[in-house]
């Protein structure tokens, strides 16, 4: 395609500095790449304090139920105390003691009413304690809480960040294709972006044809305790989306990916893409066959592919090297 670009170039002197202009560009979309890369590391980072934080907010809150329960148990044993002493009065343990037939007796009696006050004293003591300790739990909860709400602004920031710097290089890619014929700009977004086709491969192209940026996110937590099985691509509204094998193409919306497609490939191979705003072409399949548009259905806020790579049918394994070779 640059050798197509350059011919072009070559036969109208009117586009002689189209050359400079064209590496120019190239050298912004690296930049403007790098820095679009930086923010999706963070809106992950970002992304998994939040589930930490809110794995630790349900557990306080568990914590605080029981304490709650406990000194509420205390408090009742406490006030029947009261109630007895209340009803039995003092001159009642005077009796008990006078009443002794021995001194053994006597003394017996003395040491077991010393251990009901000291069983009082014990129950305070304890009812203070966990009381302190439910204040701490609280106090604890308000500052989780406050780190979730923290933790949920990154997230947003860090995404919308991507998601202009992303939109960044789609402008700056409209802009140079828009010099050329309409039949070459998909071919010229491609070659500008350094996306490419490999025969063969089990992801054979770039998923997502059209300005993309990533990180390797896979396995990182995500909330209740899920792990993240594939690769979020934050790329503008809309971009195509396409199939990275041959196969055939099916539909598979659902709560958390929203409307997601499958391609079930050769060798039970198959690949999973998410949150898409739209269906392209199901059925029958070939490399770079549009199936879908970058959206944010499902489980999400945020225009992005999470893109997932199942080989033999099994379990997701991590398709950050292949999509680096191809995107």
């Amino acid at each position: 395609m640059l050798a197509l670009a350059a011919g072009l170039l070559a036969a109208s002197p009117a586009l002689a500095d189209t050359r400079s202009q064209l590496d120019a560009a190239k050298a912004d979309l690296a930049r403007a790449q790098q820095a679009a890369d930086r923010a999706v590391a963070v809106w992950n980072a970002a992304e998994t304090r939040l589930g930490e934080t809110e794995a630790e907010i349900a557990n306080t809150r568990v914590q605080i139920g029981q304490l709650q329960a406990h000194v509420s148990r205390i408090q009742t044993r406490l006030e029947k105390r009261a109630v007895l002493a209340f009803e039995n009065g003092p001159a009642s343990t005077i009796d008990v003691l006078l009443s002794s037939g021995s001194f053994s007796e006597f003394s017996d009696r003395l040491e077991f009413l010393g251990n009901m006050q000291q069983s009082d004293s014990d129950l305070v003591v304890e009812q203070r304690v966990a009381t302190e300790q439910l204040q701490r739990e609280r106090a604890d909860l308000a500052v989780l809480a406050e780190r979730q709400t923290q933790a949920t602004a990154e997230a947003q920031s860090a995404a919308q960040k991507a998601s202009s710097l992303v939109a960044q290089v789609q402008s700056k890619v409209n802009d140079l294709t828009a010099k050329y014929r309409q039949e070459l700009a998909l071919a010229h977004q491609a070659d500008l972006l350094g996306q490419r086709t490999i025969p063969g491969a089990a992801i054979a192209t770039c998923p997502v044809r059209g300005p993309n940026s990533f990180v390797d996110s896979f396995g990182w937590p995500r909330p209740g305790g899920r792990i993240h099985e594939g690769i979020d691509m934050i790329s503008p509204f809309g971009t195509p989306v396409v199939a990275v094998q041959p196969g055939r193409a099916e539909a598979h919306p659902n709560t958390l990916g929203g409307n997601a497609v499958i391609v079930f490939g050769p060798g039970g191979d198959f690949t999973y893409y998410a949150h898409l705003s739209s269906y392209g072409q199901m059925g029958s399949v070939s490399v770079g066959t549009v199936v879908g548009y970058v959206g944010s259905t499902g489980d999400t806020n945020v225009n992005h592919l999470h893109f997932e790579y199942h080989p033999g049918g099994g379990g997701a394994v991590d398709p950050y090297n292949a999509l680096r070779a191809v995107c």
